[in-house]
């Protein structure tokens, strides 16, 4: 008999909560570089793609971006509503740790999050990371085609880990022969975009549900915690007699729309306390004050 799954809301805000937890502790712990920087450049992006993406749905155009290893990034974007745009990163960020919170609470099916995530984020890191497939010649279109199937295939079908591995391994292999062939020089972007991606699918694939529910819980606080840590960064930034970083967004909002940039950073931290803490309360606490008052009346 197959084993049941457990769905119970109680156990998915268990779940919620043990995710909140680790990535409090990661949020905090400055010493864990080994596991902090992947997150770090996983929140650059998310920032970066927020500018982008609000660039394209306000009738701009997304030039594409780029991730640092310094941790910062970069987002070229034209035309468009700028008012929406230059704030888009980092109240982007606290969006898409609500979003996600949201919808990893109210889903029973996790993994088809996971999966549709690591598409959409696997397919804007092709269209806007600076990988040009129109330098492919059609030979090297089928060498790769075959060695993305190729991979596929292992992934989605062995039943062993070695062989899941080893498509991963294929996959990883498709990567490098695609910066290769387009002559790709922003590799550190294309590797945190399609890493991300490779990882939520498979996640959502062969994960189990706890995993996966885990996981995209974790991924929301931490970037909803960093979309609120940053903006502070940003405010101090701009606060300092002598600024070490002079073209920042708070900067642009204050050269474009008025007011001093202290203002427009100091207006996004709570901005984002106020996105990122609705979805905690209606994903955390609320379930648990209701809860709290249904044992009550059943004692």
């Amino acid at each position: 008999m197959a084993d049941q799954v457990d769905t119970s809301p109680r156990r998915d805000l268990t779940l919620a909560v043990i995710a909140f937890v680790i990535a409090l502790v990661l949020w905090q712990m400055h010493g864990l570089a080994f596991l902090t920087y992947p997150l770090r450049l996983f929140v650059t992006m998310i920032h970066e793609l927020g500018h982008g993406t609000t660039a394209v749905l306000t009738g701009g155009d997304f030039g594409g971006f780029r991730v640092e290893s310094s941790g910062a990034g970069l987002a070229l974007t034209s035309g468009g509503w700028r008012f929406l745009i230059i704030p888009a990163g980092y109240l982007g960020t606290a969006i898409f740790g609500a979003v996600l919170l949201f919808l990893a609470n109210r889903s029973r099916k996790p993994g088809t999050i996971a999966i549709g995530l690591g598409f959409l984020i696997g397919i804007l890191t092709l269209l806007y990371s600076g990988v040009r497939l129109s330098n492919l010649g059609l030979f090297e279109m089928i060498i790769l085609a075959v060695v993305i199937m190729g991979a596929l295939y292992l992934i989605l079908t062995q039943q062993t880990d070695n062989g899941r591995y080893a498509g991963f391994g294929v996959l990883a292999l498709s990567g490098l022969l695609l910066m290769v062939f387009t002559g790709e020089n922003n590799a550190l972007t294309v590797i945190v975009g399609l890493a991300s991606a490779l990882l939520l699918v498979y996640l959502g694939f062969r994960a189990r549900r706890d995993m996966v529910l885990v996981t995209l819980y974790f991924l929301a606080f931490i970037t909803g915690l960093h979309a609120i840590t940053d903006s502070w960064v940003l405010l101090r930034i701009v606060t300092m007699p002598r600024s070490m970083m002079p073209h920042n967004d708070a900067a642009s909002m204050a050269n474009e729309y008025g007011g001093v940039a202290a203002f427009w950073a100091l207006l996004w931290i709570v901005l984002d306390v106020i996105i990122f803490g609705s979805a905690v309360f209606y994903t955390l606490i609320k379930p648990w004050q209701q809860g709290k008052t249904i044992s009550a009346q059943q004692t």
